[in-house]
């Protein structure tokens, strides 16, 4: 099946009820032809006049005929990604113990089947190019431990000046990347930064560009 927006954004009601106490505001929802995923919500926050805006929408690809089971999986699938957005709910990775133990609760109390599609091995995430650059800021604290922090465009000026004043900060570096690996990461406006092994840090940078600011430009370095 193709399912049509009504269908989708039926579906989003009744398991909206039926799982989350109909607690979730139903998203803008949209349906795409994107081959890459089944089903993708977006999330973002912004400061406009000292309010912080909170949007969200969800996006259903019917570029392929499948079965009704898997667009059910699919929808309450993004419902729990966005219920833990609009809850706060913290997460290191995108399908991480948080995340698992809602999808388990939900399958134990309403027999939904819900997988996790994008389980990817780490070097095919890292391999795998997406159609999004995501801005990538890694510190190294006076302890040489490092971390990473995903921030949105708009808040790099900001943050460029900013995260080099917090305490026990040696150094900071800027990337962009469009590799499939930062993806389960939250990108904030404020940064969150989850402190990895130096290692796998420089493993998921395969392809990055670093970045530099000169005056009001900030811009790939040159190699």
């Amino acid at each position: 099946m193709r399912p049509t927006l009504q269908y989708v954004e039926e579906k989003f009601d009744y398991y909206n009820n039926l799982c989350f106490g109909g607690q979730l505001p139903r998203p803008m929802i949209k349906l795409t032809q994107r081959r890459e995923f089944i089903g993708r919500t977006n999330m973002s926050q912004r400061c406009i006049d000292g309010k912080y805006i909170r949007n969200a929408s969800i996006e259903i690809s019917i570029r392929y005929d499948y079965p009704e089971v898997e667009y059910i999986d699919t929808i309450v699938h993004e419902m729990i990604h966005y219920y833990m957005w609009m809850n706060n709910i913290d997460e290191e990775s995108a399908h991480g113990p948080k995340f698992r133990a809602i999808m388990n609760e939900i399958t134990q109390k309403y027999g939904i089947r819900i997988t996790i599609q994008c389980d990817e091995s780490e070097e095919a995430m890292i391999a795998r190019v997406t159609d999004q650059n995501r801005y990538i800021c890694v510190i190294t604290d006076t302890n040489d431990d490092m971390a990473l922090a995903i921030v949105i465009r708009d808040k790099i000026f900001q943050y460029w000046d900013i995260v080099p004043q917090l305490p026990k900060i040696k150094g900071v570096k800027w990337y962009v990347s469009n590799r499939a690996i930062f993806a389960q990461f939250p990108a904030r406006i404020k940064p969150y930064f989850i402190r990895l092994e130096p290692a796998k840090i420089q493993d998921y940078l395969f392809g990055a560009a670093e970045l530099e600011r000169i005056d009001n430009v900030i811009k790939p370095k040159e190699q």
